[in-house]
């Protein structure tokens, strides 16, 4: 692992290009395509990745400036990454696929699937929005990316989206820092395209215990389909995936009808 690497080195999700990390199960029945959360990696997915049944075959996407691609800016403009994420994809969308995106991946996973439709003619079975408002809506919060180093560390504290090891080590933390807040800068100034209703079924998955979002901000994503429309608890605060990943793949494994 490289210096400023946080994962825990018992990953199940394997290299297979710059953009690509996949778990390979040959007798899986659906690909469920993830994208982390703000400052967060392919790693992220990986307890997640353990629970979930073998007929699910998980592929995260590594972004860049994040966990072994650390060196690299992100971009600040999210329709290159729109593009990007939609050409890396491609060759992992020849089978049943669905989306799973997690807080501000949940905004990328939908953008990408608008962008696979629209460029390749491809479409997911689902798309599933984890701790995430719809796209249109605003924030409650003030941006976090206009906070102090302290603030902003605080608040990351806060939500456990980073290893104490790496709250814990200032030269790590220092340089960590400014590619995270570019990566909720990106964000907080995310304008999303005009509204498109997605021909497929739309679910939100939030935690039991998440004080970040309300439930009326969640189920704005309702008009985001014209199919089915459902919005899902599980145990957990704002990371549940990591909090409570085997509650957080029965959800998943109940939404996508897979078993």
């Amino acid at each position: 692992m490289t210096p400023t690497d946080t994962r825990s080195g018992d990953d199940v999700l394997t290299t297979e290009s710059l953009w690509i990390r996949r778990a390979v199960r040959e007798s899986a029945a659906l690909r469920l395509i993830c994208l982390p959360y703000g400052g967060g990696g392919a790693s992220a997915f990986n307890a997640l990745t353990r629970a979930l049944p073998e007929s699910v075959e998980v592929v995260a996407v590594q972004l860049p400036g994040r966990e072994e691609r650390y060196w690299e800016e992100l971009p600040q403009d999210p329709r290159f990454l729109v593009r990007a994420c939609a050409v890396a994809l491609r060759p992992y969308c020849t089978t049943p696929f669905a989306f799973y995106g997690h807080c501000a991946g949940a905004l990328l996973a939908y953008e990408v699937a608008c962008e696979m439709e629209d460029r390749f003619g491809l479409r997911p079975l689902h798309l599933v929005a984890g701790a995430q408002a719809a796209p249109h809506v605003a924030s409650a919060e003030p941006p976090l990316h206009e906070l102090s180093d302290d603030e902003f560390v605080d608040v990351l504290r806060k939500r456990g989206g980073l290893p104490g090891e790496v709250l814990s080590n200032t030269a790590l933390l220092t340089f960590l820092l400014p590619r995270i807040r570019a990566d909720f800068t990106m964000w907080e100034r995310y304008a999303p395209r005009t509204r498109t209703a997605l021909p497929y079924p739309v679910t939100t998955l939030r935690g039991s215990g998440d004080t970040l979002l309300e439930r009326a901000q969640v189920e704005s994503w309702r008009s985001y389909t014209t199919a089915e429309f459902a919005d899902r608890e599980v145990d957990g605060g704002h990371l549940f995936i990591i909090d409570n990943a085997e509650d957080s793949a029965r959800a998943l494994t109940e939404v996508l009808s897979v078993d």
